[in-house]
């Protein structure tokens, strides 16, 4: 695909004529220095691809003709959410661009008893516009969605509404989460993982995820930092379960 994607925060059709603001029209303009007729792509996140061409630049915005759509191959086979504690600094920023080039759909934040950093704090509301800037990158036409902050107890009431509900602790020494996977690859197609603070999950907190149906599973031998962790867990489940 040849055309530069955009991303545009409206419904689009077939002979629509559209009006494309704000950074995406700065980027289209000044960066890439668009001129009118040239040819572009846009998507708003449903998994299609929307072609077009310029056929007015203004100095707020760009007027864009769609000449056809096109519904992306791109796009994952399976839905899959990352539940993520709460994290430091730009660790959440980087979980969400990785996860989103990886396939994940949905990313949900909770905090737990040993997260070292509030909500307040966290600056979630700037995730959509990595997960929008990752999807340009990748190729898709849909971009992982942030939902949350949760306490443990939403996060509980969630599990029922997946096939499987994975939860990586640091003390499970059996089961791991690609033998799981790989064992019931065929029945699992609304997936969650749950990656802990950086100081793990509390054994109140495991206690009350199995009461409700959650699956507690090992990484393996080594301990992950909590980015790490939901990376390799998004990875390793978009990898065994697309195959």
């Amino acid at each position: 695909m040849k055309e530069k994607r955009f991303y545009i925060n409206k419904e689009l059709y077939v002979n629509q004529n559209v009006t494309l603001e704000g950074d995406e029209f700065h980027h289209l303009v000044n960066v890439m220095r668009a001129r009118v007729n040239d040819k572009v792509c846009l998507f708003n996140g449903n998994g299609y691809f929307y072609f077009g061409q310029i056929t007015q630049i203004n100095k707020k915005n760009a007027e864009i003709l769609i000449n056809c759509s096109e519904k992306s191959k791109n796009e994952p086979m399976i839905n899959l959410t990352i539940y993520q504690a709460l994290a430091k600094g730009d660790k959440l920023s980087l979980i969400m661009q990785k996860i989103t080039e990886i396939g994940a759909t949905e990313l949900a934040i909770f905090d737990s008893d040993f997260c070292d950093v509030k909500s307040n704090t966290t600056r979630v509301d700037r995730l959509e516009s990595i997960a929008i800037s990752a999807s340009k990158q990748c190729g898709r036409a849909s971009f992982t969605h942030q939902s949350g902050v949760f306490n443990l107890s939403e996060v509980a009431g969630k599990i029922k509404d997946y096939n499987a509900f994975y939860v990586a602790y640091e003390n499970e020494d059996g089961l791991t989460l690609s033998q799981d996977l790989i064992r019931k690859k065929t029945e699992l197609k609304n997936v969650a993982v749950m990656i802990g603070a950086e100081g793990g999950f509390s054994e109140k907190e495991i206690t009350l995820l199995k009461d409700n149906g959650a699956k507690i599973v090992s990484l393996g031998n080594r301990i992950l930092r909590t980015e790490t962790a939901s990376i390799v867990c998004a990875g390793l489940v978009m990898q065994i379960l697309e195959q």
